[in-house]
């Protein structure tokens, strides 16, 4: 048995008080045998100990990162702080913290971290709970794919750190309090678990349907579509051109494997004469679709999804909802960057213990036409996993 209790504050300004309200909302609720916490965030809370004092006054692990809001059933904001308790007297959970992760030095960190966490468990992992770094040189795909090899294709669930200062100088991965800017949080769960993943990245009326094959890709850099260069392409469509480069910092795609999968949605950064880098690897081979992204479609996407989830509540049980929409749909709806937070919560209720932490990419499996569990990393969607 798995219960889930959520606690939150917007004391950003009286830490002291914060903790109390924390605290507060917890102490009267039932803790089972094995106990841990995860944590989203204003950058204030980490910088100024706190993660480390509840830690401390709690007394199980806490891992999490720094989000640009965050949101439970009781309210949420870019000032809010959400803990999430899963406490169960079967399940139980290790926690592990890497060292640095660098362009040059990925896998090592990555894998010893796995290992450590997986020492500490009472056998393997059922699921698993990435906190990664937001970086300049390393993609977040990258960690996830050498993540899934070492794992064994383990369902992976999680997102990566996010605020939105120049250089994301505080998107801090924490463990306790511990926190870094290059460092990768786990949380390995054993036992009987049944995590069911949603995704929605874009409305259907936003995608354009033509045929669009990748050519050309080194991995991450997208050079070509249908023979043509990417620039070239794009143009011959009316998205960009060699003088508009400049002033595009995103373009939304979908991506289509052909393994069976629904496609996946990435955003195409750093457009040039030579390519494009984008959110995950794109082999030669692949269709892509173009899309668009506006109000209209965040707010769609994000009802869909919650419905769809509190269906399956509703059908087969649950214990809670933990979503990790990505971060440019706030700022899509911006200066009302909190209508996603609102519906999201207004749909939800009371119904089931909820958690929102924003995303600067998203990780959360999908599945095959098999129903086989394949690990993702995702850019522009509302993803969620009921458990």
């Amino acid at each position: 048995m798995l219960t889930i209790i959520n606690a939150s504050t917007n004391s950003i300004d009286d830490l002291d008080v914060a903790k109390e309200e924390i605290l507060t909302q917890i102490k009267d609720k039932k803790l089972l045998k094995n106990s841990v916490g995860i944590v989203g965030c204003h950058s204030d809370y980490v910088e100024e100990g706190f993660i480390g004092a509840l830690h401390e006054a709690l007394g199980f692990d806490i891992i999490g990162c720094v989000a640009f809001g965050v949101a439970c059933n009781d309210g949420g904001g870019p000032e809010y702080l959400t803990l999430t308790v899963l406490t169960s007297d079967d399940l139980t959970f290790s926690t592990a913290l890497s060292d640095t992760i660098t362009k040059d030095n990925i896998a090592g960190p990555i894998e010893s971290t796995y290992a450590t966490g997986k020492k500490a468990l009472n056998g393997d992992p059922s699921l698993i709970f990435m906190f990664a770094p937001i970086m300049s040189d390393v993609v977040g795909d990258q960690m996830l794919k050498l993540l899934d090899h070492t794992c064994g294709g383990v369902p992976i669930f999680g997102t990566l750190s996010n605020e939105t200062s120049p250089g994301y100088v505080k998107s801090y991965v924490f463990k306790n309090g511990e926190y870094a800017l290059g460092k990768m949080a786990l949380l390995l769960i054993n036992g009987n678990i049944n995590p069911r993943f949603y995704v929605t990245a874009i409305a259907e009326r936003n995608i354009r349907q033509y045929n669009a094959v990748v050519t050309g890709s080194e991995g991450y850099l997208l050079t070509s579509i249908n023979d043509m260069p990417l620039l070239k392409f794009l143009d011959s469509l009316g998205i960009v051109t060699s003088d508009s480069i400049s002033t595009i910092t995103t373009i939304p795609f979908l991506v289509d494997f052909g393994d069976g999968t629904d496609p996946v949605a990435y955003g195409m950064y750093g457009i040039s004469e030579t390519g494009a880098y984008c959110g995950g690897s794109i082999p030669v081979g692949a269709s892509i679709t173009f899309a668009e992204v506006d109000m209209n479609s965040v707010m769609e996407t994000a009802t869909t999804t919650l419905r769809a989830a509190l269906d399956d509540v509703e059908k087969n049980g649950a214990n809670g909802i933990i979503a990790i929409p990505c971060i440019s749909r706030p700022l899509v709806l911006s200066p009302n960057v909190d209508l996603e937070i609102r519906k999201s919560l207004e749909l939800i209720g009371n119904k089931i213990p909820f958690t929102l932490i924003y995303s600067g990419g998203e990780i959360c499996p999908v599945y095959n036409k098999q129903r086989k569990i394949v690990n993702r990393f995702h850019n522009l969607t509302y993803t969620l996993m009921v458990f």
